[in-house]
């Protein structure tokens, strides 16, 4: 997916491809589960996915149901991305099929050179930009919505903690008479 800022377009990118595998440390609370890829010391664990819950606190996340929160190392970011053909550049992709959502490391953390890099690149600060990365995912996860600008709405209407509404999307396996008919 993309996510069009300040005349930028950056690819928050939905993965097609197999999730990735390698969760060292696990923390839950409720139905969300907060996981370290390999590489985090224990401390870092404890630390960085607090950061992510207090972002993720004003959410209507009891909506999402079971969901992975999976931050990656800012050193491992790269080599995760590009084998993908996702953009290295993006701090955050989400793989809907497996409810996972991985964020780079400097979303959270201090991480000299890349973090100068995301306020450079998105011209805002990285609460903001953290903010506005959970929203948009979760404007498509919560209304299962793949039209970037149904996500942007959405996601806007979140972050001012306003009421939103979802296009249903009905899934069969085919139409009926009646709706192929016109009638």
């Amino acid at each position: 997916m993309k996510l069009k800022i300040s005349g930028r377009v950056a690819a928050l990118v939905a993965l097609t491809s197999q999730p990735l595998t390698a969760a060292t440390f696990r923390t839950t609370s409720t139905a969300q589960h907060f996981v370290c890829n390999a590489g985090y010391t224990f401390e870092k664990c404890r630390e960085d996915p607090a950061v992510l819950r207090r972002a993720l606190a004003k959410y209507p996340l009891g909506e999402l149901g079971e969901w992975n929160w999976i931050l990656v190392r800012s050193a491992d970011w790269k080599s995760i991305l590009v084998p993908r053909g996702l953009d290295p550049d993006s701090p955050l992709f989400t793989y809907y099929d497996q409810h996972e959502t991985f964020l780079e490391e400097a979303l959270v953390a201090d991480v000299p050179g890349r973090r100068g890099r995301l306020l450079i690149d998105w011209g805002m600060t990285i609460a903001d930009l953290l903010d506005l990365a959970i929203a948009h995912e979760l404007g498509h996860a919560l209304c299962n919505e793949k039209d970037e600008t149904k996500a942007n709405r959405v996601a806007r209407l979140l972050q001012s903690q306003q009421p939103f509404t979802c296009d249903i999307k009905l899934a069969s396996k085919g139409q009926s008479k009646q709706t192929r008919q016109g009638r």
